[in-house]
């Protein structure tokens, strides 16, 4: 009897979707690539999602009151799957996906060449011991480590615990976030924030704030995925 040889390998290079066999890096299809919540009509500055707007457009928002970041860069909004996998990645520790949404940023997210240090968005303490890790942290050691960045986990602090973002109104999410962060003095001329999710953006702002008074000239942002308010 012949034996057909198996290829054991491809019974895992399979789409974290769809489940068929998939040589993508990202393990995403190409298919299933297509079906992502891509954002793309967006305002230059802060990413918030807009309808039919042209390239370099900018919201109200911004327009009423600059934000103290330069730009954020958001590749999804916040839908079905990546909420998905970003919820699961949160509270169910499938820390797993935070490769798979690395990998994404890095094909379709370019990083001005001035960057100098990654700083992910801090958890407290308290919150930090209840879940175990900080994916924000997390995403940005898997960035760093591909692109060759440093990532300071050291210059940004969070001192006090605050609300979820996603329970509060906008007006509430401002004021959670008021002298939440601390900065040691630095020479930054320019970093990246990374988080995984922006919403209004209090959150980025206050820790932007935080770091241009602690002496950083110029405050990038990446996420994965922005909500459309």
């Amino acid at each position: 009897m012949k034996l057909t040889k198996v290829n054991y390998r491809s019974l895992f290079d399979l789409c974290i979707l769809c489940l068929k066999p998939c040589n993508s890096r990202s393990g995403i299809c190409r298919s299933c690539k297509k079906d992502l919540p891509w954002l793309n009509a967006q305002c230059s500055i802060c990413a918030l999602p807009l309808t039919n707007a042209p390239e370099n457009a900018i919201c109200g928002q911004c327009l009423k009151k600059k934000p103290s970041f330069t730009q954020v860069n958001a590749l999804f909004l916040y839908q079905f799957p990546i909420d998905h996998f970003i919820g699961k990645i949160k509270y169910t520790s499938k820390t797993q996906y935070i490769g798979h949404l690395a990998q994404l940023l890095l094909e379709h997210c370019s990083l001005p060449s001035s960057v100098e240090a990654l700083i992910p968005i801090p958890m407290h303490k308290v919150s930090l011991y209840k879940r175990g890790f900080n994916q924000a942290e997390l995403l940005a050691f898997e960035l760093g480590k591909k692109l060759k960045i440093k990532v300071d986990t050291h210059l940004l602090k969070k001192k006090k615990s605050t609300r979820r973002q996603m329970e509060l109104k906008r007006s509430e999410r401002l004021k959670n976030q008021r002298n939440v962060f601390q900065a040691k003095d630095n020479h930054y001329k320019h970093v990246m924030l990374i988080d995984d999710v922006m919403t209004t953006g209090a959150t980025l702002e206050a820790a932007a704030q935080t770091l241009i008074k602690a002496g950083t000239e110029r405050i990038d942002v990446l996420v994965i995925a922005r909500t459309p308010k």
